[in-house]
């Protein structure tokens, strides 16, 4: 006579009681599951990451590209570079400063590292916001600072490169209106990450019971 399953069980230990339906239970692989503080510390390592190579793009066209178009113009300042904006009087003057060559160079400059920085930096910045701001709205807010900021730097790339593709050089309101914005979008991007990291408050645990006054 066959024994049921709790005499066998009796017998012979666990291992003779009977598999649950639909086949053996797979055992848990650890770290499977991706819990909040996993994903929060890759996305913090992106952000650090993005940071870095940010600043050494921005290194590296300031303390070596900008001196060695400098030598080429003789001193002029680059449109990127001037803030406040400029005429397209002095558009002409940094191309004929320029010649055909420097104004090449200036070309490439543009279609690489200085693509290259304001994604890089839009990217890391979206993230970090995303992480920093709480409240939906402000993160929209903050969020479109960036964007704004990366827009009007590439359309500025474009538009400067335009403007000095032919000599005599085209008009430079375009180009000087996106300078400005650029700029001012830029340094927005970094007060406003400035405020998300130092004022955010931090995440009450799981669990936990506020402190009655």
């Amino acid at each position: 006579m066959s024994k049921t399953p709790a005499q066998r069980a009796k017998k012979h230990g666990a291992a003779a009681a009977p598999a649950p339906a639909g086949g053996a239970a797979k055992p848990a692989i650890p770290g499977s599951t991706r819990s909040p503080q996993r994903a929060a510390g890759n996305a913090n390592l992106i952000v650090i990451a993005g940071a870095v190579a940010s600043a050494f793009l921005f290194g590296y066209s300031f303390l070596l590209v900008m001196p060695q178009f400098a030598q080429l113009t003789g001193g002029l300042g680059l449109p990127d570079t001037l803030i406040g904006g400029y005429s397209t009087e002095y558009a002409q003057q940094l191309r004929t400063a320029f010649g055909e060559d420097g104004a090449g160079q200036y070309n490439y400059w543009h279609k690489t590292a200085d693509t290259i920085f304001p994604l890089l930096f839009g990217f890391t910045w979206l993230i970090l916001l995303g992480q920093q701001v709480r409240l939906r709205l402000w993160r929209w807010l903050a969020w479109s600072v960036v964007v704004l900021y990366v827009a009007a730097d590439l359309g500025e790339n474009v538009a400067v490169d335009a403007m000095l593709a032919t000599d005599p050089v085209g008009d430079a309101s375009l180009a000087s209106f996106l300078t400005v914005a650029k700029s001012i979008l830029f340094g927005l991007s970094l007060v406003v990450a400035a405020l998300a990291v130092f004022t955010r408050k931090p995440k009450p645990a799981e669990g936990s019971v506020p402190a009655e006054g």
